[in-house]
């Protein structure tokens, strides 16, 4: 499947798909609550920001606007291929290796919306706190903060080896701004981008496979 085949070269080069990240993200500070996230048409690089009651992927995606379009389609990377679960409109569900798989806070999926207008996503659950472990494996994977809040990855504890890279994508040029790590003056080059909630980065990891870890507490969310 080219789609497939493209998200795949994405995944390994940070390049050359024309992809749309999610934006407009509008959300409650309380530890239960929501998320709104504005998808575009095309693909769009999102995270689940909350814990939900259910975070397969046949589950999480079908709460959107007026209904999930036709087609639309959800790619997971996992084990360096994609999984898909594709909306089938007139069944009302989502079928494919991927549907029963879950998108856990701390990830990221892409997600391909068919049609010609933005659609909102709206994810419900609870915000995770206390201490949270993020693995990140050797190679490319595509993550995001385990905890609602849109920042710099650098100011909540990513940690980082030389080599390793951060990739987002812009959805004005349509490209991807890299940022890399360099461990002799122990800072990322250029500095990294504010990640925003409801967002997903492709992350390289040059190093060791290790944990982002994080203890967090909406009473104390600093």
């Amino acid at each position: 499947m080219r789609t497939k085949a493209l998200l795949l070269a994405a995944a390994f080069a940070a390049a050359g798909v024309a992809t749309s990240m999610a934006q407009g993200a509008v959300y409650s500070v309380n530890a239960v609550g929501y998320v709104n996230t504005t998808l575009v048409p095309g693909f769009n690089l999102v995270s689940n920001p909350l814990n939900a009651a259910d975070n397969t992927i046949g589950v999480l995606f079908k709460n959107m606007e007026n209904g999930v379009p036709g087609g639309t389609t959800v790619f997971k990377f996992k084990n360096g291929s994609f999984l898909s679960a594709q909306y089938d409109d007139l069944d009302n569900v989502f079928s494919g290796n991927a549907v029963a798989e879950t998108t856990v806070p701390g990830e990221g999926v892409f997600v391909f919306l068919t049609g010609t207008a933005s659609k909102k996503l709206t994810f419900v659950g609870e915000v995770v706190q206390g201490n949270t472990t993020t693995p990140l494996i050797r190679g490319f994977s595509i993550k995001s903060s385990v905890v609602p809040q849109a920042g710099k990855p650098s100011d909540f504890g990513l940690p980082a080896a030389g080599g390793d890279s951060l990739f987002k994508y812009d959805t004005t040029t349509r490209t991807y701004k890299s940022s890399q790590y360099d461990d002799l003056s122990n800072a990322w080059s250029p500095d990294l981008p504010v990640i925003g909630v409801g967002e997903a980065f492709y992350y390289f990891r040059a190093g060791a496979a290790t944990d982002w870890t994080r203890t967090f507490s909406v009473n104390n969310p600093g």
